[in-house]
């Protein structure tokens, strides 16, 4: 049994492993076994939740429980579906198959599943250590893939309200500091490496040092409109390609801005959608997450609040977007409900009042109270301005970087970039706990 202490260690290595079982007895052998290698999370996710629990727990490794059970008929079959998805949504994610070397039948179905390294924690506890350090020592050495970069998603109380113009402007102005960063640390090498990246185009900076933009605002296409960019490869495009969606595509396929913003946007055929699943929707967000230093996503307008639900639990940051009309008040309210039903919890939102003048009615901070939110911040009404920028093809931070309305979103940025990267997101995904360690905790 893990005592307090080791399940610091195991939360402050950062490494997050999944037991994908009901076993409780397996769960706590295989618990004991890890001992504080990492963070051992236990659920039995079904094939549609499994994309959305890789988001929200970011996992280095996942166990698949091959085990025997008079009380889970049918579970050999179910555990070699999760091992085949797991293969093809997430190929580069370690497997292992959790079985008895006295049920052969768990090993062999694990082996035809695809799963080649098998463990029986009742048998050789060390040598399930021995397994998982070689997979770890496996994967790349940079962070490319442990899914705890920066992401915020703006979520519009109705279309409208200015989401669209907010994503463009800040996935902008964190670009900019982006590029800036990825210069400043290649001048701290000095010589031909520092001259390289002042002159670097943002096509070529690596994605670690870029924003990926998901246009899946309404109307299709506006934050490629408002960047007076195009591109042929859209979100449908990427679900399709989940197995094909490395660094290299991404760089090349995304449409993007000569600063390196790259943008993501829905097919102009909504048609397509159709047989796009929401587990490989949620993939396409977790890819980008993965590979890009910071994901803005846009959802003003989305009407699947399935999928924007399943956004809001995987993105650190979750912003939205108002006017102080009763319009969007009423529509405000009626966007918290629906996220509650889909069970998105109320601190984890942040409010942002566009437009904003006292003089209209409710101040901000009187909204933020009413409907128990957070306030993010505040952007002046700079309608007129903000129309002549993009109507020249331009973006207000370009034009005019002391404008008011740009130093509120810069102010916006600030506090994205700000936010500590804590791998894996936010603490809610410390959700089961293995026996012996059957609590809730909060990590400060």
């Amino acid at each position: 049994m893990k005592t307090h202490a080791s399940e610091w260690v195991g939360l402050q290595n950062g490494r997050r492993f999944l037991f994908c079982s009901r076993g409780a007895d397996v769960a706590a052998q295989l618990g004991q076994a890890l001992g504080d290698m990492g963070m051992l999370t236990q659920e039995s996710p079904g094939t549609e939740e499994l994309a959305r629990r890789l988001a929200d727990i970011a996992p280095q490794v996942v166990f698949l429980d091959f085990t025997l059970s008079e009380g889970e008929p049918g579970k050999l079959f179910r555990s070699a579906e999760l091992a085949r998805l797991l293969a093809r949504i997430a190929p580069s994610l370690p497997r292992v198959a959790v079985g008895l070397l006295s049920q052969p039948e768990g090993a062999i179905a694990a082996l035809r599943a695809g799963v080649s390294d098998f463990v029986d924690p009742t048998v050789a506890p060390q040598e399930i250590k021995e397994i998982v350090l070689r997979l770890l020592d496996a994967q790349p050495g940079d962070a490319s893939g442990d899914g705890s970069r920066r992401s915020v998603l703006l979520l519009g109380a109705r279309p409208g309200v200015g989401t669209s113009t907010l994503a463009v402007h800040l996935a902008g102005m964190v670009q900019d500091r982006q590029k800036h960063a990825h210069a400043a640390r290649a001048a701290a090498l000095g010589g031909k490496a520092a001259k390289a990246a002042t002159a670097e185009p943002g096509a070529l900076l690596p994605l670690s040092s870029r924003v990926a933009l998901m246009d899946l605002g309404w109307p299709v296409g506006d934050c490629q409109l408002y960047l007076n960019i195009g591109g042929d490869f859209d979100f449908a495009e990427a679900a399709r390609n989940l197995r094909r969606l490395d660094s290299t595509l991404l760089g090349s396929a995304m449409a993007h801005t000569a600063n390196g913003l790259s943008v993501l946007s829905l097919p102009r055929d909504l048609g397509q959608m159709r047989d796009i699943s929401e587990s490989d929707s949620l993939l396409v967000f977790e890819r980008l997450r993965q590979h890009f230093g910071v994901v803005v996503a846009d959802s003003g307008g989305f009407t699947n609040p399935e999928f924007v639900a399943g956004l809001a639990h995987a993105s650190q940051q979750n912003w939205i977007v108002t006017d102080q009309s009763v319009g969007a008040l009423v529509s405000l309210a009626g966007l918290l409900q629906e996220l509650e039903q889909q069970h998105v919890e109320r601190h984890s939102l942040g409010l942002i009042v566009n437009r904003y003048d006292e003089r209209y009615g409710m101040t901000a901070q009187q909204i933020a109270e009413r409907f128990q939110l957070e306030l993010v911040g505040t952007l002046p009404d700079r309608t007129l301005a903000l129309m002549v920028c993009t109507n020249q093809g331009h973006l207000l931070h370009e034009e005019a970087e002391r404008d008011i309305y740009v130093r509120a979103v810069q102010a916006l940025a600030e506090k994205l970039c700000a936010e500590e990267n804590v791998p894996g997101g936010r603490a809610g995904w410390l959700a089961t706990w293995l026996p012996g360690v059957h609590r809730r905790m909060v990590v400060g």
